[in-house]
């Protein structure tokens, strides 16, 4: 048995990187779309629960009622979405940095300490706790923590579509810098 030249070896570690980056990059798109459509349908209820004339002390009255009813409102299901939303980005985080993608773009997001928040809160939604926990509250009512969610989640978008356009390059760079 003949011993492979180091382009062969080259050439079978780009094949199985490509493999193993096409897996990896299809389950990121596919975390991505899950959080997407949880936010695309938070936005459907809130644009309908905010189209009405009631005030936020209206909205709130009687949650607990409710709740206790186990019956749901518009205003538990957009308040649902978000948090299925929150949750679902930061799976996307975990997974992005296991598996070490990188994009100029989402790393600089992710060194905001709100990605520690944003992983407890993630621990908040997927895992029952009482429903005043800090976590939880906190996130809905802070403008920086959304507008930086909405960044993450638009610089997410680019990076995937990016990561698809030019895998070979990205991956042939990878392979190149390991030792054979």
């Amino acid at each position: 048995m003949s011993k492979k030249t180091k382009d062969e070896r080259r050439a079978e570690a780009i094949k199985a990187e490509l493999q193993r980056t096409v897996d990896r990059l299809y389950a990121l798109c596919a975390a991505f779309l899950r959080a997407e459509t949880a936010y695309t349908k938070f936005s459907e209820e809130a644009a309908a629960l905010f189209s009405g004339q009631k005030t936020d002390e209206e909205l709130i009255a009687g949650m607990p009622e409710r709740i206790a009813r186990l019956e749901s409102d518009a205003l538990i299901r957009a308040g649902s979405l978000l948090m299925i939303h929150l949750g679902l980005l930061y799976a996307l985080v975990e997974a992005w940095r296991k598996w070490d993608f990188d994009e100029p773009a989402v790393d600089e997001l992710l060194k905001n300490p709100f990605v520690e928040e944003l992983k407890d809160y993630r621990h908040a939604v997927f895992h029952v706790n009482e429903v005043t926990d800090p976590r939880v509250m906190q996130w809905a009512g802070q403008s920086d923590r959304v507008d930086w969610i909405h960044l993450l989640f638009a610089a997410f978008r680019a990076a995937l579509l990016a990561w698809h356009r030019d895998m070979t390059a990205r991956v042939t760079s990878k392979v190149d810098r390991r030792p054979l």
